[in-house]
């Protein structure tokens, strides 16, 4: 990883996975589901920038990164899912009549799951870096 756009991406990927994990701690769950989105949404970001050499779009959703770097050819279910589970946390999480709605479905519990599908994926992806 010598690109400095590329290491740009993982960087702050680290910087919101690690403030996730500190916000989950002090069970501020909303916005620790919200940093879970943006590490993955960067990370992603970081390989669109390997594979088709040319800064990201200007998007937030996942499964539209994922699709155009043809990720999807690559993913089992598992991190499948965690694309979709995370791909509202970005919007919802910031409008008020959403924002009730998602507090009360995600859980620690499930966010916790959540964490650590993040983490795994995020290292997946920083491999093939």
């Amino acid at each position: 990883m010598h690109d400095k756009k590329i290491k740009y991406w993982v960087e702050i990927s680290d910087d919101d996975l690690e403030t996730a994990e500190i916000l989950f701690e002090k069970n501020k769950i909303l916005f620790a589901g919200y940093l879970l989105q943006q590490s993955i949404e960067k990370i992603l970001k970081a390989y669109y920038q390997l594979k088709m050499d040319s800064f990201p779009p200007k998007t937030h959703n996942l499964v539209y990164l994922a699709e155009v770097t043809r990720l999807f050819d690559e993913i089992d279910e598992t991190k499948e899912n965690l694309l979709y589970q995370l791909n509202p946390l970005n919007l919802e999480t910031r409008y008020p009549e959403y924002r009730e709605k998602i507090s009360k479905s995600l859980t620690k519990e499930m966010l916790s799951e959540l964490l650590y599908q993040t983490k795994e994926f995020q290292k997946w992806i920083k491999q093939k870096l």
